[in-house]
């Protein structure tokens, strides 16, 4: 069984990918438990940058306003 690598993961994710690269890849992970994982750690990661993100904003608004009160 051929896995897909990250990349390819990534442009299924991103609907990069032929209508028909998709068809399969989404039959390859109803199948394959390997690929299915690794595509939902890519979800995760995704979640987990976001929420990096809003904190660094917020750190940064934090830190705008701590220095005009000062």
């Amino acid at each position: 069984m051929k896995h897909y690598t990250k990349e390819e993961l990534e442009q299924y994710r991103k609907k990069e990918m032929s209508i028909i690269r998709r068809i399969h890849c989404a039959a390859h992970l109803k199948e394959c438990a390997s690929c299915a994982t690794l595509l939902a750690e890519l979800d995760d990661d995704d979640a987990f940058v976001g929420k990096l993100r809003e904190s660094i904003k917020r750190y940064d608004e934090v830190g705008v306003v701590q220095k005009t009160t000062q």
